[in-house]
């Protein structure tokens, strides 16, 4: 008689072995359908030993044996469909690499107040209760952000010296700040990750809690996210030293408003001359560690992206190999002193070619075209998780050409030949990002020739969607003092997202340890906080 093999999905079998543990540890009963699983579950394991006896048998064989593979028809199907999706084109933007943090509900248990294991039966009167499987519900609470409490500690005073003696607070309530504080570490948390993590101005978070009847100014939330800043600000600078070493950085500015910022006078990079300069910009830096770790790191002043990395670089290890540097081509992002292996964005040379599709559908759709097979390359050696060297190897195999056939294109199109003009009018729309292509060849296809060397500069674009937010809704900062604020939280902000890490745990923990943090500000780090608190 032939065996009968029942398919289970990996998320079936896991509520069957979780199941099958509660039943064991609540002493419950286990239902028809899951005995049934099991039964079946044993089966194929004597199978798979009897067959395993056999020395003829293959992995194949034994696959089809237990259902993984129903034929080589199927077989051959499922491949052609698995090599179809890996062929087509993936949104770049879609989905972020960065790792989650998550918190487990609480379980709260509710047990049964008139009624108990071995009871008689209240609807039939002849059998006996026993521990079946429990009900369960998750309910999402919602509550205000913040919850005033009234700590009330009983003193007591001798009537002949009026000695005090005073009921000490709980070490919960200490734990989330001293006994003089108004807002708590927690409080002032959420106050910071609200307005430089979700964007929600201070006047927005103070209309909100008058309408939940816990009524905070907006000035007492900026004064409060002024003491979140301060009590980050030693991790801070650990940080910026620690990016000063990094093997690879991406870089990137956008613009913003500082409304007491004054016209100022600087030094131009690489001249003796000074210039007038009044831009605000918020630049925006990923450092990559020789650990693996990622440090980001914000700063909004009247300044470049260029300045910004300078500043950091300036306590960088002489003995340390130039790092790479991600960016576009603009010359205000380059360094002026640290040498850099400089790798530029294939994203905004793109983008150059999208903006002119409508004038010139046919050839800028050749070279999107074209320039995909460029990320679905760079998708497979992530989808491989392929090392920097075989990475850059496989770059060079399967990209280098089509970065070679586009520059060969672009040259043929700008130039005319013989008696022939050229093809596009190099002040065109298309001549001016041919022009851009061909130009930043070298940078653009650094991918191709230096291993760790990226594709783009979406990571960092993506990363200073933070400051684009706060920007967007709050408009402006008021004063340089408030923008600095701001850069501190939302590099910490940046870094425990990049890290996997509950950006609310981590801060009240950098609070409440204050002291510690100041002696020796190494100790937490991102990273290291979530390896002692695992």
């Amino acid at each position: 008689m032939k065996t009968q093999y029942s398919d289970i999905n990996t998320q079936a079998l896991d509520a069957l072995i979780q199941r099958v543990s509660e039943a064991k540890e609540h002493n419950l009963a286990l239902t028809p359908e899951d005995c049934q699983l099991l039964i079946d579950a044993l089966l194929t394991l004597a199978s798979m030993q009897e067959n395993l006896a056999s020395n003829s048998i293959t992995i194949h064989k034994l696959k089809k044996l237990v259902g993984m593979v129903k034929s080589s028809e199927k077989l051959r199907s499922s491949l052609a469909q698995s090599n179809a999706k890996k062929s087509k084109k993936k949104k770049k933007g879609n989905k972020s690499d960065s790792p989650v943090a998550t918190i487990k509900p609480v379980v709260v248990h509710h047990p049964l107040a008139d009624m108990a294991k071995g009871d008689d039966c209240p609807e039939c009167d002849r059998g006996k209760l026993y521990k079946y499987e429990p009900a369960t519900l998750l309910r999402i609470i919602g509550q205000s952000p913040f919850q005033s409490e009234q700590h009330v500690m009983e003193r007591l005073r001798c009537n002949t010296c009026g000695a005090y003696f005073t009921a000490p607070l709980p070490e919960e309530v200490l734990n989330d700040g001293g006994a003089n504080q108004k807002y708590g570490h927690s409080a002032r948390s959420i106050m910071g990750i609200a307005k430089f993590g979700m964007g929600s101005p201070y006047y927005r978070q103070g209309a909100m809690q008058n309408l939940l009847g816990v009524p905070i100014t907006a000035s007492t939330i900026f004064d409060q996210n002024e003491h979140l800043s301060n009590a980050l600000h030693p991790v801070l600078k650990h940080l910026v030293l620690l990016a000063a070493n990094a093997t690879h950085y991406y870089l990137d500015d956008t613009t913003n408003r500082i409304l007491d910022a004054k016209p100022i006078i600087k030094k131009q990079r690489n001249s003796h001359k000074s210039k007038e300069r009044k831009g605000v910009y918020t630049s925006g830096l990923i450092a990559t560690l020789d650990t693996g770790q990622k440090v980001t790191l914000f700063e909004t002043n009247i300044g470049y992206a260029g300045e910004f990395i300078d500043q950091i670089l300036q306590t960088r290890d002489p003995a340390k190999p130039p790092p790479i540097l991600m960016c576009d081509g603009l010359t205000s992002n380059k360094p002026s002193k640290t040498p850099c292996i400089m790798a530029l964005c294939n994203s905004h040379g793109r983008r150059q070619f999208y903006d002119v599709m409508s004038h010139f559908p046919e050839e800028v759709d050749y070279l999107l075209d074209r320039y995909g097979t460029i990320w679905h390359n760079d998708d497979v050696t992530k989808e491989k998780n392929l090392s920097d060297q075989g990475r850059l190897m496989y770059h060079k195999k399967h990209s280098l050409p089509v970065m070679e056939e586009l520059l060969g294109w672009g040259q043929s199109m700008l130039q005319s030949q013989g008696s022939t003009q050229a093809k596009v009018e190099e002040n065109s729309g298309l001549g001016k990002a041919i022009r851009y292509f061909i130009k930043h060849y070298e940078g653009l296809v650094r991918f191709c020739y230096v291993a760790g060397a990226q594709i783009d500069n979406n990571t960092m674009e993506a990363a200073l969607k933070l400051a684009v937010l706060n920007r967007k809704n709050a408009s402006f900062y008021k004063t340089q003092a408030g923008a600095s604020i701001g850069d501190v939280i939302m590099s910490l902000i940046a870094t425990c997202i990049q890290s996997g890490v509950n950006a609310f745990d981590y801060f009240n923990a950098l609070q409440r340890d204050n002291q510690k943090v100041i002696d020796n500000p190494g100790e937490y780090l991102p990273w290291n906080y979530q390896k002692n608190n695992t």
